[in-house]
């Protein structure tokens, strides 16, 4: 469902420029999501999609512009009425609407299921241990894992790590929720297992979410819009039906047809 135009957006990304050395990964970026809007990032390697979603979860910073995530800065706050570079404090803050899913997993390989869930809640947000637990639970129950809660990391396989990360990420609760390639670790036969819990998740809940992938076919079928990338700008965008059948962009066309040669559904 994508939110009402006249609704403010959740995220707004306005003239965002970014480099590595002399390689300008975002390039005088504009764009914004709707509350509740499922994104889909698309484009080849070193496009800058990835580099979005880590700005965005404040793993890396902007060399210029602004971000606004619910109308307030994200990288700036007011003091003496101007605004000046964002202190730990409030990037803490802001950092607590968002939710992140990583390519790799990174659970605790120490630490059990449940425990590598209810950890965070407990340590960033003080949630009571018990009831951190209780709402770990819940959460491996959607995503197919409440049977694995005492399972150690290297017990699973790793669509069922990718689970328990998105279980993870969701045990805090954030506003908004990235994707960053979260299939593409994975063998062929659990692509499966992921994309279902991450339909369930787009189905069933209000968040945001802002999903990088080469699965054109899921992202075909889960977003309400796709972005295309290329050279750290926005190429085009528009609903999957428009974006996948009738591209208008020449760069579009020929990076779906690449895509379609790979052997990609869309």
């Amino acid at each position: 469902m994508t939110a009402h135009a006249a609704v403010p957006p959740i995220i707004e990304v306005d003239r965002v420029s970014k480099s590595f050395g002399d390689f300008k990964v975002l390039d005088e970026l504009s764009f914004s999501v709707a509350p509740a809007e499922k994104l889909a990032l698309i484009g080849p390697s070193g496009s800058g999609k990835t580099t979005i979603l880590r700005i965005l979860m404040t793993l890396e910073s902007i060399d210029s512009g602004h971000i606004r995530i619910e109308g307030e800065e994200l990288y700036h706050m007011e003091k003496g009425g101007r605004l000046v570079p964002a202190d730990e404090a409030h990037l803490h803050r802001m950092r607590a609407k968002i939710g992140m899913v990583f390519q790799l997993f990174n659970l605790f390989p120490h630490m059990c299921v449940l425990d590598n869930v209810t950890l965070a809640p407990v340590l960033t947000k003080g949630v009571a241990k018990e009831a951190a637990k209780r709402r770990a639970m819940e959460l491996l129950d959607m995503v197919g894992l409440a049977d694995k809660a005492k399972a150690m990391p290297a017990q699973l396989s790793g669509g069922q790590k990718q689970r328990v990360a998105i279980a993870r990420a969701l045990a805090l609760e954030p506003r908004i929720m990235l994707f960053d390639e979260v299939t593409s670790a994975l063998d062929p036969e659990l692509v499966e297992e992921v994309l279902a819990v991450m339909h369930r998740l787009a189905r069933e809940t209000d968040m945001t979410m802002l999903l990088v992938t080469h699965e054109m076919g899921f992202a075909h079928d889960f977003a309400d819009r796709v972005m295309f990338f290329d050279r750290g700008r926005i190429v085009e965008q528009g609903p999957p039906s428009e974006i996948f059948t009738n591209p208008r962009e020449e760069r579009t066309q020929g990076f779906l047809r690449k895509i379609i040669a790979a052997g990609h559904r869309i």
